[in-house]
């Protein structure tokens, strides 16, 4: 995942500082494209500790590369905006379906300054161009096939997709460099490097309110008599891609794993997790806890212990558990329902300027860059399989799925916010086929084999439950008389904090009673993240 953003925002990058027109196209089924990004993934680890910090980095510079939606323009159409280099800008759509050639153009008048310029995505399903303009005057931008039926669909009935980059080619460039430093040093390093954790921190206060101070200790061995099979383990690593994710979900964590006895008296961290630089092992797994404690804090973890409600406890079937585990254990992260197990709105989950507009335009990019250009297969397909199960069809492509859903009246928001639900299995690249799961979905998973939930079970889709759809569950121990060691590092908080530099808290725990179709309809909107209660 985190390789996934790094790769985009270099993309992005490389194109701005690379195009001498300040130009650049990019077409999925160009037949002469050579594949390129692939050379970006690391292929050894890099020591943390000969990495510099970024110099004059400032927390409002991350993720402002992204542009804002201006509008979409059909066939024969005309659309009209202002910027901030041109108080006047209008623009046509001229389609040729014989030659399969759309021409954008693209009139601009009333330059503010001589030395500002307006930067461009326009796009459509299979085809994006990256233009910045400097010049007042006419400026044309053509987008060449061949298409395939579901591209000219998407041309003629949904235009092309015009966004802004609101800061002009400097800034742009800058807040992409910015924002890949977020991610660099969590990425090469087994560790976090601590100017790579600061700015996480800052990222963190400036986009979500959220304060993480230091602690006097960084871990804690609580008895493992204190743990119990079903306890939650919250996790925060400063790394760039935690913090989004908490962004994302507005959640204070961006991991979670269960707790897990087995018979013959053994403690186990279940998970399910990727392989990384710090992290050794692929998929849903099994660590023995004293190894797990080890791993995550070589791997800079900032963890939380969480105890069920001893009654929950008491009822929890960690045999039925244990049986679910193994019938999943090394099934692959859980990617094919990552992005629609979060979106549960149109708008209200997209941390502003990020638009569903442009999310449908850069997924059938994302796929092809992850199981084409890099070549690591349909485990990364992020929305393909999902939108299937969606629409009652097989073996859809992305963009003809669009295609089929436009057809039936259903637009990209509401075929996205279809509930995801807990039975529906994905094909991986190795040919497994099994459910898809993120950490908090495993973890919930858990819960709900063993009987958490309850006669709510079937009622329950967890597959669309984030981090904080977990942790805030009226499951927990309201009542939990911390070890001594616990209160003394963090007296403030109602449970232990196991590992970390920086102190952690979770607004909202142990809130909300369990209930039918929970958690299929919030709204995740920083900074405040309001949501209504029976959502």
């Amino acid at each position: 995942m985190k390789l996934l953003v790094l790769v985009l925002l270099l993309s992005g990058l490389e194109v701005i500082l690379s195009a001498p027109r300040r130009s650049s196209q990019f077409y999925l089924n160009d037949p002469n494209y050579t594949p390129k990004y692939w050379k970006l993934i690391p292929r050894t680890v890099v020591p943390a500790s000969p990495l510099k910090p970024p110099l004059g980095v400032k927390p409002d510079d991350y993720f402002r590369f992204i542009p804002s939606f201006i509008g979409t323009l059909l066939p024969g159409g005309q659309l009209s905006w202002s910027t901030n280099c041109f108080t006047q800008n209008k623009a046509t759509l001229d389609v040729n379906q014989a030659n399969s050639t759309a021409t954008l153009s693209i009139i601009s008048t009333g330059k503010t300054s001589l030395l500002c310029d307006s930067g461009y995505l326009s796009a459509y399903v299979a085809g994006m161009s990256l233009d910045y303009f400097e010049e007042e005057g006419l400026h044309q931008i053509q987008f060449s096939g061949p298409w395939l039926e579901e591209e000219y669909y998407d041309i003629a009935h949904n235009g092309i997709r015009i966004f802004n980059f609101t800061e002009g080619i400097t800034m742009t460039t800058e807040s992409i460099f910015e924002t890949v430093l977020l991610f660099f040093g969590g990425l090469v390093g087994a560790n976090v490097p601590e100017w790579t954790a600061e700015d996480n921190l800052a990222f963190l206060k400036d986009h979500m309110n959220l304060v993480m101070p230091e602690r006097p200790v960084n871990r804690i061995d609580i008895p493992k008599s204190e743990i119990k099979s079903g306890d939650l383990l919250g996790v925060i690593r400063l790394d760039g891609l935690d913090p989004m994710l908490s962004w994302g979900m507005g959640s204070r964590t961006g991991h979670t794993c269960i707790a897990m006895w087995d018979n013959n008296n053994q403690l186990f961290v279940a998970e399910s997790t990727v392989n990384s630089a710090y992290w050794p092992t692929n998929g849903i797994q099994l660590t023995p806890w004293d190894t797990w404690m080890d791993q995550a804090q070589n791997a800079s973890y900032n963890v939380l212990h969480i105890p069920l409600d001893p009654l929950v406890a008491s009822k929890f079937n960690a045999s039925a558990a244990w049986e679910f585990f193994s019938t999943v254990e090394g099934l692959p992260y859980g990617f094919h329902n990552l992005f629609t197990g979060w979106i549960d709105t149109p708008e209200d989950n997209y941390p502003p300027p990020l638009t569903s507009q442009l999310v449908q335009l850069l997924a059938p990019f994302a796929e092809w860059l992850l199981q084409k250009e890099i070549g690591i297969g349909q485990t990364y397909d992020f929305l393909t399989q999902g939108l299937n199960y969606r629409l009652g069809t097989k073996g859809l492509t992305l963009n003809q799925a669009y295609m089929e859903a436009s057809k039936r009246g259903i637009s990209f928001t509401e075929l996205v916010t279809m509930p995801e639900q807990d039975s529906w299995t994905f094909v991986d690249s190795n040919g497994v086929v099994g459910p898809s799961m993120v950490c908090d979905v495993f973890v919930s998973s858990m819960w709900k084999v063993g009987g958490i939930f309850g006669d709510l079970k079937d009622s329950i889709q967890v597959t669309e439950f984030t981090d904080w759809d977990a942790y805030t569950l009226k499951i927990f121990d309201a009542n939990y008389k911390r070890p001594a060691a616990c209160v003394a590092a963090d007296p403030d908080i109602p449970f232990c904090q196991i590992l970390g530099k920086y102190r952690m808290n979770l607004p909202d725990y142990n809130t909300y009673t369990p209930f039918p179709n929970m958690r299929q309809k919030c709204p995740t909107l920083p900074p405040n993240y309001i949501k209504p209660p029976n959502c």
